[in-house]
């Protein structure tokens, strides 16, 4: 994982740090939207959004995830800080038109990719994050620890 890319850019929910990180084994691109500067001592909202549709940046209904998008965006910028990584997890043209379809919450009990687990995690320690607050719903998922992360909670997804 190699940070291969880095600029300001003026979003709907204020001036964010976009962050691009080039994943070498599948030759992926995953971006961070970075608000504030995280620090591994302070508490940082998170959330790692996947796997990331272009339906996700254009529909602000109720969709497959626990937040959309634009919830974390608006969560992040009424925090003053905080970090969200949109994996890119090549949508086929098949999950697309899925996608299209589809408004229903992601099941709960989905299957856990620990690769991008571990992902995420090499990006979100690179951006400087240690404990973090995420913006998921609650679910068993792998130690961070080896990554020199903590979940210290998580936060509720908004009322739609």
């Amino acid at each position: 994982m190699s940070r291969s890319f880095e600029r300001d850019i003026d979003t709907a929910w204020g001036r964010m740090r976009l962050v691009a990180f080039h994943d070498l084994p599948t030759r992926a691109t995953h971006l961070a939207l970075v608000a504030g500067k995280p620090r591994a001592d302070a508490e940082t909202l998170v959330r790692v959004h996947e796997p990331l549709s272009i339906i996700d940046l254009l529909d602000a209904g109720p969709g497959p995830h626990s937040w959309s998008v634009g919830e974390a965006l608006s969560a992040i910028a009424k925090a003053g800080a905080g970090v969200i990584v949109m994996m890119n997890c090549h949508e086929t043209p098949a999950a697309l038109d899925a996608r299209l379809v589809e408004t229903r919450p992601l099941r709960q009990g989905r299957s856990v990719d620990l690769r991008t687990y571990g992902i995420g995690a090499q990006i979100l320690r690179e951006l400087g994050v240690g404990r973090m607050r995420l913006m998921a719903a609650p679910r068993k998922m792998p130690s961070m620890a080896g990554f020199g992360l903590e979940v210290t909670g998580y936060v509720e997804s908004p009322e739609r």
